[in-house]
Order: structure tokens, then sequence, then C-alpha cells
């Protein structure tokens, strides 16, 4: 679970959402894909894109809203759909909770309980 830092969990229905902060280096769902081509539907969208070389340095940013704070300055809010993910890069995903499974240790669901 390195690189990784949850932000905050909002309920949605009977699950939630996770949104998280997480380097690109390593995630083959994420490095060298465009921002249109990381989304995977029902499991995680990217909404914000920073460098991850600029760690947090209080705790302010243990929120999304202190995320968004700092955020003016290190994270774009609004990235192009075709930006390309790049091992320097973090992002903020909004995943479900197998969807962070999967982004995070590469975990797979059983073909019979997927979604379509």
């Amino acid at each position: 679970m390195m690189g990784r830092h949850v932000l905050g969990v909002m309920p949605v229905e009977r699950g939630s959402l996770l949104f998280t902060c997480v380097d690109v280096a390593g995630h083959p769902e994420l490095e060298g894909r465009s921002v249109h081509a990381a989304f995977r539907e029902n499991e995680w969208r990217v909404l914000a894109v920073g460098a991850a070389a600029v760690p947090p340095t209080s705790a302010a940013t243990d929120t999304l809203a202190g995320l968004w704070l700092r955020g003016r300055t290190g994270f774009d809010w609004r990235p192009a759909q075709g930006r390309v993910l790049r091992a320097g890069d973090r992002v903020v995903p909004a995943t479900t909770r197998r969807g962070l499974d999967i982004l995070i240790a590469g975990v797979q669901p059983h073909p019979a309980h997927r979604r379509n």
C-alpha cells in the first residue's frame, strides 16, 4: 500500500467512493496512459494530476479540502483527457473499494463478480 494516501471517503448508495493520492510510478493501469485511457468504469477516475516529487508538508493536506487548497499550486484539477501520466506524476483518483484494490495491489476480481 505504499505510495498512497487516503484523503476521504464518501458514502454512495450501498458502497463508498474513496479519494486517495497515488504515485503513478509502477502502476500499469496508470503509467503511460492518458487520463482518458486510465479511466475504468465502475472502478476509478482520475480527478487531478500533480508532481510526485512534491510531498505533503502539513496536516492540512490530510483531507480533500486541504489538498484542494494546496493543489492550487501543485495539482491540476482539470487535467486534459489526453494528458499522458508519467512515473513522476501523482494523481487523485475517486475509486470504489474494489477499484482501489485493483489499482494498488493489482488484485483482479473473480470473473463471476465482474460488473459490465
